[in-house]
């Protein structure tokens, strides 16, 4: 059995994090449970025990020290993806907390955070992937988007150009760029339902494309690598985001979440178009 596990703490965020996970379970199709590693037997997880009873998800308490057996935890063969808030508390100095952090920069899995601002979504219907004009920034993406379609989705693209990226050569700005975006899915994401292209900071247009299209879920590649001068445009979203953000790692290999390649996904029309 596939589960999507989520890693609650003794915060008010746990109800919208495991909210958050009952959500990407029915978007990824598997079960989900919940587990809280405390480091002292004599706290209470009492709160978090009804919490998990009263959505009928399973639970389990974990000794130890945090960041190893979470890692351990989150990392067996069975969990497809994890849930775990970004951070304790909002507007901190870090857009992911220590916590976070280690997970994200070692567990070769999708990873979803969910920001203490976050409004947990009733449902995910709508996903915006925002894209930088690089392919190299696009293909990983791009390869492992059919595991996040298992339910039907809106897959909104966000094309980000940035002064290094920006065509130069455009006679009608508006047109032509409507036709690199056309160009675009054609060669890159058939599935996608829309595009959007945008000039300017990544993160920006990211928070101004997900208002205007009422976007539910973020999701981002990313290498893992957290050397001076990278990761830039996932602290930027993440600091600023009020959505739930998956990273997809690069790296990561196979597993239980992926397709077959030639299994169908099921992706709806957009909201103007006929069924």
């Amino acid at each position: 059995m596939s589960i999507v596990l989520t890693a609650l703490d003794a915060t008010p965020a746990a109800r919208t994090v495991l909210e958050t996970a009952i959500q990407i379970g029915q978007l990824t199709g598997t079960d989900v449970a919940a587990l809280r590693v405390r480091e002292s037997p004599l706290e209470s997880v009492e709160t978090l025990e009804l919490l998990a009873a009263r959505a009928k998800v399973p639970f389990r308490v974990l000794e130890g020290s945090v960041k190893p057996a979470l890692l351990n935890a989150l990392g067996t063969s069975d969990v497809t993806a994890a849930v775990m808030g970004a951070r304790a508390t909002s507007g901190g100095r870090r857009p992911v907390g220590r916590t976070a952090a280690h997970i994200i920069e070692h567990l070769d899995k999708p990873v979803v955070l969910v920001p203490p601002e976050v409004a947990a979504p009733i449902s995910i219907r709508r996903i915006l992937v925002p894209l930088e004009g690089a392919e190299a920034s696009s293909r990983s993406v791009r390869e492992q988007l059919r595991p996040l379609l298992v339910a039907e989705v809106e897959l909104i693209v966000l094309h980000v150009f940035t002064e290094a990226t920006l065509p130069t050569m455009l006679d009608r700005h508006y047109r032509d760029l409507e036709i690199l975006g056309k160009e675009f899915l054609i060669r890159h994401h058939p599935q996608a339902t829309h595009i959007e292209l945008r000039p300017g900071p990544v993160a920006e247009r990211v928070a101004e494309v997900s208002a205007e299209h009422g976007a539910d879920l973020i999701v981002l590649s990313w290498s893992q690598d957290t050397t001076p001068g990278r990761a830039l445009v996932i602290r930027e979203v993440l600091g600023a985001s009020t959505l739930p953000v998956m990273l997809l790692p690069v790296t990561r290999t196979a597993h239980p979440l992926v397709r077959a390649p030639n299994e169908p996904v099921r992706v709806s029309p957009p909201a103007n178009e006929t069924r």
